[in-house]
């Protein structure tokens, strides 16, 4: 206790005896003073700087799955309230297609790079009910809570359906989903109609006697046939459902569920809750049809109900062996200890809200399900333990379902009947969690086929091909009709996009075997504050090489238009891209380097430096002239290499071995070499230490940016153009990353070519330098903003953001009109 007392002293003493130091003497007591002055004059420049009234956000064209373990930046979102809408949007775009609904499919089925992705969750109407024949058609982006809404003062209720009712319609039909049903195999079995506009535009009906191909493939199809936009559903009736438990040992459960379930036409739902980590014991619920009086009289389970109990439990399990044994023990025996009664459309009407964490940014839950052929499920049980084991894996949940034999569906995860095990586990979210989730996924998927089992695809796609041919022996059949019915492949995700043989060797497919080759294209905006720390020292060395006075240069001006380059992009991408925190860290520390650096420039040049001009006699030394083309020499230098790789000695070097032939004034010679030397020592030693910091806190950076373009001729190559593959018109071009890549592409549109994407993406950023009057009308690209030019009042710096189709057609024009392409954001 008295050391601590003791050092806390010691610490509240401590600034008071730095300050009788600084103060005791003079010499020490200026320069201290005049720092402090220095650092609090950098940082109310640092705050009076920027633009941070500016407003304009980009769109967010960011889709994502519950999970968050798969961003997908797609290139347009339309969202339709009829057919016609989806039609229009098809015939009007070439490229890829994808479909999304409530997005609870967890691998990337949802949607695909750079597509245009329809989101049918306003698509939702009912648009018939037959009472009489129990039949209802709906638009598929109705949710199946609003259908239960709707349906239940009918007393109807819904045949197939997942256990909970946040998903939409379409999306259950396109996985082909299933539930606690018994008698039942997947929703399939309850659709009767379908309607779908393939990737032509064309409306198409499918039932079992009309398009009964495309009706089957398109069901658990998963958005690749088309996009449904309408669909008939067979109904039940609704009735009082009685819940009933029991706990089996797991080598008694077939015989029990034979004996109690499995022709008791009473059973509604069933479940049977594996307990992790032992898998030796199953809690059977069933929910079977009765007439007792009701103990929940609520009809249908409402939204918005807190569930931070639910939450609460779900950690406690999520700890570990221990929590589980919390569960088994103590919360389960007491949440299944009261008689329950309810209605059925209750008991189908859960919300996934119950299941939502907090946060999902550090750790995940993700669901896995496997479909084990009903007499191996005992023998399979182990085998999934064991794996589960070996990799540390915190499951939370098994959940055994039963399902009938699926015949009809291209890609059925039930060719026999089944028993299913919904796998409910946590996982972290970094690349070696995700690793680590891969690896044991594909150990699990062996173990399923060796039981001639299968896996449910709307969950992450780690099945290798040939796991997934083996698992899928009908997908041939089903790629074939998609390919017959969408030649182009424009119906794509990314479970689609592993496991489709008609596209595996496109040239598009490249860029997964390049390292470096895909971009994040939030970096083409990101990128213009360090940007200008190019254009800037080019700015000064041209202001240099004008004759005007060094000390005149507006280096507040350029700190302002750093920042507020900075403001800008961040308030750019702020919605429409996941936060990039590493690079705008990067951006912040050149930031304060550089307001460091003209912070005392600006010091300097408007007190010794002004005094020391007006010795100047209109002639530049030749050692000035060197202080100039060391400057030129920087400027054109980082333009193609990062900075701190200049060589600045040698160019002092230079300065002070030049010879003077001019008749300028010695004084002002030698304070601005004085000047040059003090600024490039500074310069090579801090260029060393980021160099350091660089070389072993980053990888060797890619020096290529991938462009997939089109040309009905040959497109020519140099040391900065290479071709990396060509298949027929179709090329992928490695194209030198930073300046050259300005270069290249201003070259290139001389020929005949059509750019498809960069570095992966659809979009790029691109600034012109042009008169600050000038009205340039670009009706497909928008303009971001305008950037001042430090040293000329007459001109603006035009940053256009445009699809890379534009880019080329956008150049050309700019050309005709003389207007300068300042620079291409490479990302």
């Amino acid at each position: 206790m008295k050391l601590t007392v003791k050092l806390i002293q010691f610490l509240f003493r401590l600034p008071g005896k730095f300050f009788k130091f600084i103060h005791r003497k003079k010499r020490y007591t200026i320069p201290f003073y005049a720092f402090v002055v220095y650092i609090i004059s950098v940082i109310i420049i640092i705050k009076t700087a920027g633009d941070p009234t500016f407003d304009k956000i980009l769109e967010n064209k960011l889709v994502n799955d519950i999970t968050q373990l798969n961003p997908i930046q797609v290139s347009n979102v339309v969202q339709p309230s009829n057919v016609e809408d989806i039609i229009n949007a098809i015939q009007s775009t070439t490229g890829p297609i994808s479909v999304g609904g409530g997005r609870y499919s967890m691998g990337g089925q949802v949607a695909f790079d750079n597509s245009l992705h329809i989101d049918m969750r306003q698509f939702n109407q009912v648009l018939n009910l037959d009472t009489e024949k129990k039949q209802i058609t709906v638009q598929p982006g109705i949710t199946w809570r609003d259908l239960q809404n709707y349906i239940d003062p009918y007393d109807l209720s819904v045949k197939i359906m997942q256990t909970y009712a946040n998903f939409t319609v379409g999306g259950s039909i396109s996985v082909n989903c299933h539930g606690r049903y018994i008698g039942h195999g997947p929703i399939i079995s309850s659709v009767l109609n379908i309607k779908l506009v393939t990737s032509e535009g064309k409306l198409i009906t499918a039932n079992r006697t009309e398009n009964s191909d495309i009706f089957n493939a398109a069901i658990g199809g998963y958005g690749g046939i088309g996009t449904i936009v309408e669909t008939t559903l067979q109904l039940e009736k609704n009735v009082k459902v009685e819940r009933q438990t029991n706990l089996v040992e797991v080598k008694d459960y077939l015989s029990f569920f034979n004996e109690n379930i499995r022709n008791n036409k009473k059973v509604i739902f069933q479940n049977g809750d594996l307990y992790p980590p032992h898998f030796n014991e199953v809690n059977n619920v069933a929910w079977v049809e009765t007439d007792k009086e009701l103990t929940d009289t609520i009809r249908v389970t409402p939204t918005g109900l807190d569930y931070s109990l639910e939450h609460r439990l779900l950690k406690v399990v999520s700890w570990g062996n221990f929590g589980k044994w919390i569960r088994r023990k103590i919360i389960d025996p007491y949440l299944y200890s009261n008689e329950v009664v309810t209605w059925r459309n209750k008991e189908a009407s859960y919300d996934v809200n119950e299941l939502e964490p907090k946060s999902r940014k550090e750790s995940t839950y993700v669901l896995q399900e496997y479909f084990i052929p009903i007499n191996n499920i005992e023998s399979f049980i182990p085998k999934m333990k064991a794996v589960y084991d070996q990799f540390d894996v915190n499951v939370i949940n098994v959940s055994l379902r039963h399902a009938y034999p699926d015949k009809e569906s291209l890609l059925s995860w039930a060719p026999e009947e089944v028993i299913a095990l919904v796998i409910y586990y946590k996982q972290g979210t970094s690349d070696e969690a995700k690793e680590n989730v891969k690896q044991w996924t594909q150990a699990m998927t062996d173990a399923i086929l060796s039981e001639g089992g299968t896996w449910y695809l709307p969950y992450q796609p780690h099945a290798t091909v040939d796991q997934f041919n083996k698992g899928y022996p009908n997908a041939s059949t089903y790629f074939s009709l998609k390919d017959s019915i969408d030649p182009q492949h424009r119906f794509n995700n990314k479970l689609l996009d592993k496991y489709n043989p008609y596209i595996a060797n496109r040239i598009e497919k490249e860029g997964n075997n390049i390292k470096g080759y895909y971009r994040n294209e939030e970096q083409t905006i990101l990128t213009v504050p360090e940007w200008y720390l190019v254009f800037n020292p080019k700015e000064y060395a041209d202001y240099l090489a004008s004759g005007a006075n060094p000390s005149d240069f507006p280096f507040y001006a350029s700190i302002d238009e750093y920042w507020s380059l900075y403001d800008r992009s961040l308030k750019l991408v702020s919605e429409a891209y996941p936060t990039n925190e590493e690079y705008i860290t990067m951006l912040q520390v050149i930031g304060v380097s550089i307001t460091l650096e003209y912070t005392i420039k600006i010091i300097y040049e408007n007190t010794i430096g002004k005094v020391f001009s007006y010795l100047h006699n209109g002639i530049n030394s030749d050692e000035e002239e060197m202080i100039n083309q060391a400057h030129r020499a920087y400027s054109d230098f980082i333009y193609q290499t990062a900075w701190y790789e200049f060589d600045f000695l040698p160019w002092i070097g230079k300065v002070w071995s030049v010879s003077n032939t001019k008749d300028s004034n010695w004084l002002r010679k030698f304070e601005r070499k004085t000047l040059f030397t003090f600024e490039f020592l500074l310069k090579a030693g801090y260029g060393k230490l980021i160099e350091w910091a660089a070389t072993s806190t980053y990888e060797e950076p890619v020096t290529d940016i991938y462009v997939l373009a089109t040309s009905s001729g040959e497109i020519s190559t140099n040391n900065e153009v290479k071709v990396y593959t060509k298949k027929d018109n179709m090329y992928l071009l490695a194209i030198e990353r930073w300046g050259a890549f300005t270069t290249n592409l201003i070259r290139l549109v001389d020929e005949d070519i059509q750019i498809h994407n960069i570095g992966g993406n659809d979009e790029i950023l691109v600034s012109i330098i042009a008169p600050k009057d000038i009205s340039l009308h670009e009706d497909k690209i928008q303009v971001l903003y305008k950037s001042n030019i430090v040293t000329d009042n007459s001109s603006k710096r035009f940053v256009y953001f445009m699809h890379v189709s534009e880019l080329i057609p956008f150049i050309k024009r700019m050309k005709t009109k003389g207007i300068e392409i300042e620079h291409i954001f490479d990302y």
